[in-house]
Formats: structure tokens, sequence, C-alpha cells
């Protein structure tokens, strides 16, 4: 097997088949922002006028979350570390029914515009809402660089085109379109983009199978070579991957980003009613273990492919991100356009997830930031001008910040320790109102506060560890005697033993370590600060289980005292009828 050469690279055919997926994204864009209502007022640019129908809404959740970085970091994970990550799918199934039955019926029972907006209606205290929406925007700061990252790399790869050039170009396309078009031209484009990124994989998936001699070939390659293994149950959380981490830290990672944030939350507010939301959910989360499942066997059909020759090992490919794109001009490089194809499902996944994050920090911004803070109000109009602004200035902001980011191996760690960090911090600060009605505002901030210094600490310092050198995670054996010319294996590094253990902690762990701070330290300071009395909540404002304990609670106040507390929610503020005498507290 030769290095890559001018036969790895695109053809004329396939430029013209990945131009004409940006041009349909782009038309999508300017049909919503041209036509009909033009996306001119507030409510139709960010939630659609909550007219949007379950399919594309599903479709949309999928696109937004399989991105560029699950169908090029996936695979390379899978062909490096094996298939224990595959596990995280047990994790995805429980999500599911956290967030349909524990999560979604509070947003859509109290009505709000934002899942940060039930922040203040819960606490009573703007700076909890604050604070939350303001670890949003920075994770999406970060977030959104690193989906641009993966599919510039990759072009890079097959076009010899640089990074720098291909993200602007990216992400003024991913503006245009959902600055003109708001919500329903991501959700559109969305479901368009998610037809294209699947038909790249099964033509993947059949050609390459075919191209190693069918599924026994695939599967008896991997078991040879030590890449099938799901059933690590070590305790042991600095392992990198175990079925423990993968399940349960999958789940908490999966639940906190799917449950609340908002990039979501957006989503399932746009359609008519609580049944439609589940649905949604319901399809998104199939969806996701598909497309999973394709990308983990992706890893083995490449590793049963490159047994003789690994790329990596061999230096034709300088990072595990660049795999997938090499094995793609491999396989389908004699078909013109079929490359191009693929390569455009991989920027039409990263077009998706940017697309949803712009629209949604747009949103936070307007509602969390400028209405909570400035006394100008503005119309309907003037604040789908605002928005589409927002997004214009995040967009350019966050392609500086990609420009500034190299030598970035196995996304999908980076990827899950960063994005993890937001993921658990806001996944308890929700958990902490939605299941503790004693925990209070000051609770909330020190422990949102404090778990977001502490995983900070542990995965940047993870980061900055392994980009030194120190912290490496050796990959499974691999094989070189195959690659024509010769090639001297490269030397995989080792782990510095004197590295601090808590930056050696796996990714998987991230977000739970973030969730379990919140909840101790805001349940404990909330008890030595004066824990709120739950009988001043509404019981909308708590998830389903406690607020069935709460009505029971305030229905036997009411029938010994002969009184009822009827909290009652206005905007984001909450009246509470006068307290009850002190004797009721015993209950």
């Amino acid at each position: 097997m030769a290095p890559a050469a001018a036969a790895d690279l695109f053809g004329w055919v396939d430029y013209l088949v990945l131009a004409l997926t940006l041009g349909i994204s782009l038309l999508v864009g300017l049909y919503y922002g041209c036509c009909g209502s033009r996306q001119s007022t507030e409510g139709e640019y960010l939630l659609g006028n909550k007219e949007m129908k379950m399919t594309p809404v599903a479709i949309s959740l999928i696109a937004g979350y399989i991105s560029g970085i699950t169908l090029l970091g996936t695979p390379g994970d899978i062909y490096s570390y094996g298939t224990q990550y595959y596990a995280i799918i047990l994790g995805i199934f429980f999500m599911s029914f956290a967030i349909n039955y524990l999560f979604l019926p509070v947003f859509t029972g109290l009505g709000v515009k934002s899942s940060y907006e039930y922040l203040q209606v819960r606490f009573r205290h703007r700076a909890v809402r604050t604070v939350s929406s303001f670890i949003f925007v920075f994770d999406e700061i970060i977030t959104i660089p690193m989906y641009m990252y993966v599919p510039c790399l990759a072009l890079e790869q097959v076009t010899s085109l640089h990074r720098m050039w291909t993200a602007p170009v990216m992400m003024l396309i991913c503006i245009l379109y959902t600055g003109l078009g708001g919500l329903k031209a991501v959700i559109w484009t969305d479901a368009i983009q998610m037809c294209i990124f699947c038909l790249s994989l099964v033509i993947i998936f059949v050609m390459g199978t075919v191209a190693v001699g069918g599924f026994g070939a695939v599967f008896t390659a991997a078991a040879e070579g030590g890449r099938l293994e799901i059933f690590n149950i070590s305790p042991d959380p600095l392992q990198r991957t175990t079925l423990w981490g993968a399940v349960i830290g999958g789940f908490m990672y999966w639940t906190g980003f799917n449950s609340v944030n908002q990039t979501c939350v957006q989503r399932y507010l746009a359609v008519p009613n609580l049944k439609t939301a589940r649905r949604a959910v319901w399809v998104f989360s199939a969806g996701v273990v598909c497309i999973i499942s394709f990308c983990t066997y992706v890893g083995l059909l490449m590793y049963a492919y490159f047994r003789d020759c690994d790329p990596l090992a061999a230096g034709i490919v300088s990072t595990s991100d660049q795999l997938v794109a090499h094995f793609v001009m491999r396989v389908e490089g004699h078909l013109p356009g079929l490359p191009g194809l693929f390569m455009a499902g991989v920027v039409a996944a990263a077009l998706s997830s940017i697309s949803v994050s712009l629209n949604s920090t747009a949103g936070v911004v307007l509602d969390d930031f400028w209405r909570s803070y400035t006394s100008k109000r503005l119309n309907a109009n003037q604040a789908a001008v605002f928005a589409k602004v927002t997004c214009a200035v995040f967009g350019f902001l966050c392609v500086g910040i990609m420009m500034a980011m190299q030598n970035v191996e196995y996304m999908i760690q980076v990827a899950m320790t960063l994005t993890g960090i937001a993921a658990g911090t806001q996944f308890g600060l929700f958990s902490l109102g939605m299941f503790n009605p004693w925990a209070n505002y000051k609770g909330a901030i020190v422990g949102t506060v404090t778990s977001l210094v502490v995983v900070t600490w542990m995965s940047v310092g993870a980061q900055l560890m392994a980009m030194d050198g120190r912290i490496n995670n050796p990959r499974l054996p691999s094989n070189v005697t195959g690659c024509v010319p010769a090639v001297e294996p490269t030397p995989q590094p080792t782990t510095d033993p004197t590295v601090l253990p808590l930056y050696r902690v796996s990714y998987l762990w991230t977000a739970s370590i973030g969730w379990l701070l919140v909840m101790v330290l805001g349940s404990l300071v909330s008890l030595v600060t004066g824990p709120d009395r739950p009988d001043d909540l509404r019981p909308g404002v708590l998830s389903p289980p406690v607020a069935a304990w709460l009505r029971r609670r305030q229905q036997r106040r009411k029938e010994v005292l002969g009184v009822a507390e009827e909290p009652v929610v206005t905007g984001s503020t909450v009246t509470l009828a006068p307290r009850l005498e002190e004797k009721a507290t015993r209950f």
C-alpha cells in the first residue's frame, strides 16, 4: 500500500458534488429568508411559531448531534481502541426515558422560551439564569470551532485545500442560511443534510464491506486484532474506556446535553405539544443509536482494510480523524463523485451542528442577556434582526478560534471532554432545581461555579498534559509489514506516571463528576444558608415524580389548615401567596 498520492485527491466531479451540497443548504435559507413571512418575527425566527412537525424536528435533533466529529471521530476511535465505546448506546437508551418523563414535561408545562428561563422561575433569582446562560454561550464558543475543524481537516486530506481557507467559506454559508432562514431553515436543511449524510454512510458501508471480502472478514480481522471488546468491567476510572464509563458516563453526558441544553430544548418547544415532542425524542434516540452503530462498524471495516498497513503507524495520515477520508479515497476513489458525496455528508453533518448552535445562541443572548439586563424593549421585528446579527458575530468569532486549533487528535475524546464540562455542570444545576425542592439560589450558584472550576481544571489540565506528551493512551497493536514501500512503525509514547491522577480520569466521566459536584455542594450550601420551603413552589417547576410528591404534601396541608398556597408564575417571576403558619412545616 503506497502513501497517499494524486489518486487519493478529489476530481472535478467530487468538487461539484460538494458544491451542490453547500448550494442546497444556502438555497433553503434564502427561501425561508426571502419568501413568505421572511422570518421577520422573533417567534418565527427562533421557534418556528411552534408549528414544526415531529419528523423534521426529530431528524434535525439527530443531525445536530451527529456531527462531523461523530462521522470521522467515532470510526477513528474504534479503529484505534476497539469497540468498548459502543456500549454508550445503552446510556443513550436510558437517556430517552429520562428526557421524556423527567425533564421534558417541565419545559413544555411552563411554556418557557429558553431552558434557562426555567432557572429564574424555579430559584426566583436572576443570577442563576445568568450563570447558566453564560456557561451555555461559552460552551458553544468552544464546540462550534471543533465542529468546523474536523471536516476541514478531512477536506485537507483529500483536496489539499488548507483548513484555514475552507473554514471561513463553510462558516459564511452556514451564517447565511441560518441568519436568513431562522429555525425553519435550520430544521429543513438539517433534514436534507441528514439524507446526504446517511447516503454517504451507506455507500461506504457497502463498498468497504465488499472490498475486504464480506462481513465475516471484517469481524474475523477485528477479533484477531483485539478490537472486539464490550465487557471491560474494570471499575478503574483512569482506564480510557470501560463498560461502566460508557454506560453510566455516556448516560450522564448525553442526558445532560439533550435534556436541558438550549439547542435541544429550543426544538422540543418548536412542536405543538408534549406528545409530539416525546415522539421526536424517541425517533432521535433510535436514529442516534443507528448512526453510532454504523460508525462503529466503519471503524472495524477500516481496521480490516488496513490490517497489513496501518496508515497511522506508517505516517500516511497524521491523526486518526483523517483515517476515514483516507479510507474513502482508497475504496471509492476510482468512482468519480462518490468521495465527494462522502465528504459532502461530513460537511453536511458539521453544518447541521453549527447552524443549530448559532440559532440557539442567538436566542439565549436575546432572551437571557439583552432582555434581562437592558431597559430597551425590542418589538418582534427588531428582536429577529438582533438574533440574525448575533448569529453572524458568533459565527465569525468561532472561525477565529478554530484557526488557533492545531495538532488536535482524537476529536471524539476532546469533544466529549470539553463539552462534558458544560453538560455535567448544566445537568447538575437543572437536576438540583427539579429534584431537590429545598435547594435555594445560593446553593445553585455555589454548586455550579465550583463544579465549573473543578471540572474545567481537570479537563484543561488533561488536555495540556496530552499536548505536552505526558498523557497518552496507547492504541491497540497494529501492523505495517504490508506497506509498500516498507516503512518503520511509529513508536507509541507512554503516559508519564508522575502526572496527577485527576488529569488521567477518563473523558467519559467528565459530565458525571460535574453533575455530582453541583448536586452535593448545591444541596449542602442550601441546607446551611436556609433551604427553600417546598410549599412555596409550584409543582410544575419540579420533575413529575417530585411534583407528584409535592402535590400530595400540599393537599395534606390544605386538609389540615383549610388553606392552599397557590404560586402563580408570571413570565419569569414567581409570586407566592402569604406563608402559612409555621406549624405546617411538620408536613
